[in-house]
């Protein structure tokens, strides 16, 4: 299992190594910024929460492929509790973690047979040499035999623990659930018991490599804000600045987005997840912007809100995005150990229905869903929406990260809204952190500035060139 092991066969491992690319990885790492041990102590924590004598079965996600082609979709992404646990980053492959009776327990990879037509158009995969000397499994088998060893290990089984119905892992698993269904009713089992909670429950607190990961996230995501920001100016257009956030963030070392990024000016702003970015900016508009990227498998979610023209904020914008920065300062201020996502979410309806009260909105108390339509905030991690079985009236703990994301929408026509304020959307959001073991807040993205003056000197000075992209 020792990584010392793996000079001659990394480049079978099917994804970087150290000794494939050193300039991405250190001596001992698994995956960039993450070592063998970390990976072995996540299974073990699992495997500390199953019952003694259980099985788990978990399955990468499928390739997703172009419609009518075998062409993959690009930088295939792998399910984040298989990655979590694993560390393989390709598809095709489950593994099985048995806790024996006597509390020890078994890691297991089933991985596909080795095809030399496959190999040349997508490059090599993992084999069972590497699944063990890599990857640290203490057992391997092709998938052709994979039927009969999970039904051998439920057979000896007094639990079994998978998720049938996961999202994007289905198909892969349904070869392994038919024994862990049928066998594991035949000897008492029943029905697999579901798996998901268990690895949420793990992945909600991070460690210290972990929390490194998503600093690294945002900090590049923050770049990607400043090229957007800089480009942002009067005629150009709402695809473009997306661009120009993803270029940087991928040039700093980001795989992906970690979502469809919202880029809306104007009434764009006002659609929570604005897609279209076909408009061009105009000046005296706003542009919000809702954009993370996947740095090492950890996600950012950062959204600002700016003008587009030289001359800052209207007084009428400034009045909205004041309200909205209330919000979202007041429930920075109330993040601490013991407080909810779900505290936070209350805190943040109180004060933007007081904001639209002294906006002048109409029977804002009772209609504040129509101006604030979403929730303050979600888990962050592996997954922008990250362990959602996690609910949001779990107390903040240790190594928890969430976004703070207050908005205010106004629609155009609506006639409880003063005409001035009407077509006005702003929403500011924030990456937030639990420091693991002190319990320390830190607020991933401090370093792009929410305030009124803070937001005009950096837009202005980014076009002036007289700021760091």
């Amino acid at each position: 299992r020792g990584m010392g092991r793996c000079g001659a066969m990394t480049s079978a491992a099917g994804q970087p190594t150290p000794d494939t690319h050193p300039h991405l990885m250190k001596s001992g790492e698994l995956t960039p910024g993450f070592s063998a041990d970390e990976y072995r102590r996540r299974r073990r924590a699992l495997a500390e929460r199953l019952p003694a004598n259980s099985v788990a079965v978990l399955a990468a996600a499928p390739a997703v492929y172009l419609p009518s082609t075998i062409i993959p979709y690009p930088a295939y992404r792998q399910d984040a509790d298989f990655a979590y646990l694993t560390g393989v980053l390709q598809p095709g492959v489950v593994m099985m973690l048995e806790r024996r009776p006597d509390g020890d327990d078994v890691y297991t990879l089933f991985v596909p047979p080795i095809s030399a037509r496959d190999a040349v158009w997508n490059g090599p995969r993992i084999g069972t040499d590497a699944a063990v000397r890599f990857f640290g499994a203490d057992a391997t088998h092709g998938l052709s035999i994979m039927s009969d060893v999970v039904a051998a290990a439920v057979r000896r089984a007094s639990a079994v623990f998978a998720d049938e119905g996961r999202d994007g892992g289905a198909l892969n698993l349904a070869p392994a659930t038919a024994p862990l269904t049928t066998t594991g009713k035949l000897h008492g089992c029943g029905p697999p018991q579901a798996l998901r909670p268990l690895i949420h429950a793990l992945r909600w607190r991070k460690s210290p490599a972990e929390m490194q990961a998503l600093r690294e996230s945002v900090d590049a995501d923050i770049q990607g804000f400043h090229s957007a920001m800089q480009s942002s100016v009067p005629g150009a257009l709402e695809y473009a600045v997306c661009a120009d956030h993803e270029h940087r963030c991928k040039v700093l070392g980001a795989s992906r987005l970690a979502y469809p990024s919202v880029v809306g000016s104007g009434p764009g702003a006002l659609v929570v997840h604005y897609a279209a970015m076909d408009r061009v900016l105009r000046p005296g508009e706003l542009l919000l912007m809702d954009a993370g990227c996947e740095r090492r498998g950890y996600a950012s979610d950062v959204t600002r809100t700016w003008p587009v023209g030289p001359g800052g904020f209207t007084p009428a914008q400034a009045e909205v995005y004041e309200a909205v920065l209330e919000a979202h300062a007041s429930c920075l201020k109330a993040v601490a150990l013991g407080v909810s996502l779900q505290d936070l979410h209350v805190l943040s309806v109180e004060v933007l229905s007081n904001c639209l009260v002294n906006l002048g909105v109409r029977d804002a108390k009772r209609l504040y869903m129509r101006y604030y339509p979403h929730s303050v905030g979600h888990w962050l991690g592996m997954d922008t929406h990250d362990t959602p079985t996690v609910p949001t009236s779990t107390p903040i703990a240790p190594g928890c990260v969430f976004t703070i994301e207050p908005g205010l929408y106004l629609p155009t026509d609506d006639l409880d809204v003063p005409k001035h304020l009407r077509g006005i959307g702003v929403r500011i959001e924030d990456d937030v952190a639990v420091m693991p073991g002190t319990g320390e807040v830190e607020v991933l993205s401090r370093a792009l500035p929410t305030s009124v003056a803070g937001i005009e000197s950096l837009v202005q000075d980014l076009r002036a060139g007289n700021a760091h992209v």
